[in-house]
């Protein structure tokens, strides 16, 4: 589950279970499908976001130092974090 919250205060944006991860170079990209509403939510606060992906027994926080957050006309954003520390749950 990818949960992606306010990081003042921890308001939840966004859950979902239908979502990627992948790993490029020191860098971690994230896409999601979303409705153009959602987005815009999101976007609004894209210099303050944690990303948390919530497994079983491990939970693993994604930060963007740089906020770059996109959406495309796919309805689908894209993430690329910089920064990744995983916690056993």
């Amino acid at each position: 589950m990818l949960l992606i919250r306010h990081s003042v205060g921890s308001r939840l944006f966004y859950q979902t279970n239908e979502y990627n991860i992948q790993s490029i170079g020191d860098k971690w990209v994230i896409s999601i499908e979303i409705t153009e509403d959602e987005a815009i939510k999101i976007i609004k606060f894209k210099e303050e976001l944690n990303l948390f992906d919530v497994e079983k027994n491990q939970k693993t926080w994604y930060y963007s130092s740089d906020a770059n957050i996109e959406f495309n006309n796919e309805n689908q954003m894209i993430i690329t974090a910089d920064h990744k520390t995983v916690y056993p749950v």
